[in-house]
């Protein structure tokens, strides 16, 4: 359990606010049970009990029941294929903590399910301070291109080939908040989530295209940078075309990004006592905001799209046909 988590014991019978409509759609699309029949074989089953104490202390329900246990499904019902699914959302919305619950979930219920995040895959400290070097926001990590993708995509395809493979673990508290690797991990998992802000994200979008909610207007760096990002996004493109389902959660607000990634920082200091300092958290959500076309976050090929307000509630899912 990540140690800015309070304890905490999420009520699988709270408040959900997402529309029962579209829980049901995504179940059936999912080769499920109707949502009544599903539910109860949850519970028959005590899935929707597994490792509440993991939840953080602000997860509602909705997390549980239209994210985490329809994944848990997917897990009960594997076969001899692995299955690679991304996950794609951005920075500070909770997908890392959920990641978190679904792995200690999963391990409770004996299914073969691990989360790694696309940030395990970032360059070594010299690596990425080379990467990153004269990008207009100053930021040590995080843009398209900070990542070792010889790594990522020969580990990605030796894993879906049966393989048990080693994943690097990136430590973003080292370094004063720059971040470096720490080592590595086993996984020999079934079912592999993948996460991370840009999963998805294809190239080809307009870098010089307006953004109606940037404030102050892009910059002539900016979008000479951002055209630099379009190239780079190709080179993902790849492990995008490995994972056999992308699943998005999706900012309902332009303003939220800029909430998350505030509360993120605040707890990593209060807990590790390291976080980015101001001048650096401000560039980081402005790099947030626009190294990447907004428009590219709507055309995620995902297969689901879960909506997410500022305060991290998910409100519906829509279910691509």
């Amino acid at each position: 359990m990540p140690s800015f988590w309070r304890p905490s014991k999420l009520d699988p019978d709270g408040q959900r606010l997402i529309p029962e409509a579209d829980l049901n759609r995504l179940l059936l699309h999912l080769g499920e049970l109707p949502l009544e029949s599903w539910m109860a074989q949850q519970r028959r089953q005590n899935h929707h009990l597994a490792a509440l104490d993991q939840w953080h202390p602000d997860a509602s329900a909705d997390w549980l029941w239209s994210l985490g246990l329809p994944i848990l499904s997917l897990a009960s019902r594997q076969g001899s294929q692995r299955t690679l699914l991304g996950l794609s959302a951005l920075p500070g919305c909770g997908k890392t903590s959920f990641g978190a619950w679904l792995g200690a979930a999963a391990s409770s219920l004996n299914l073969s399910v691990e989360v790694v995040s696309i940030d395990d895959f970032y360059f070594e400290a010299e690596r990425l301070d080379q990467a990153m070097a004269g990008n207009p926001w100053g930021v040590p990590r995080a843009l398209p291109g900070s990542h070792d993708m010889s790594l990522l995509l020969e580990s990605l395809t030796r894993w879906k080939a049966g393989q048990r493979v080693e994943f690097p673990c990136f430590d973003k508290a080292q370094r004063q908040g720059r971040g470096d690797r720490i080592g590595w991990r086993d996984c020999n998992a079934d079912l592999l989530v993948l996460e991370g802000w840009f999963v998805g994200c294809l190239s080809g979008d307009d870098p010089t295209a307006a953004e109606a909610h940037l404030v102050p207007p892009l910059t002539n760096a900016e979008r000479l940078f951002r055209a630099t990002v379009q190239e780079s996004l190709r080179a993902y493109e790849p492990i995008w075309n490995l994972c056999d389902r992308i699943w998005q959660l999706r900012a309902i607000s332009p303003a939220a990004p800029m909430i998350w990634k505030r509360q993120q920082e605040a707890t990593m200091q209060a807990e590790r006592g390291v976080s980015l300092d101001s001048t650096t958290l401000q560039a980081f959500i402005r790099m947030i905001l626009c190294s990447i076309p907004s428009e590219s976050f709507q055309r995620i090929p995902a297969e689901a799209v879960f909506m997410v307000d500022p305060s991290r509630a998910l409100q519906g899912i829509h279910v691509q046909p």
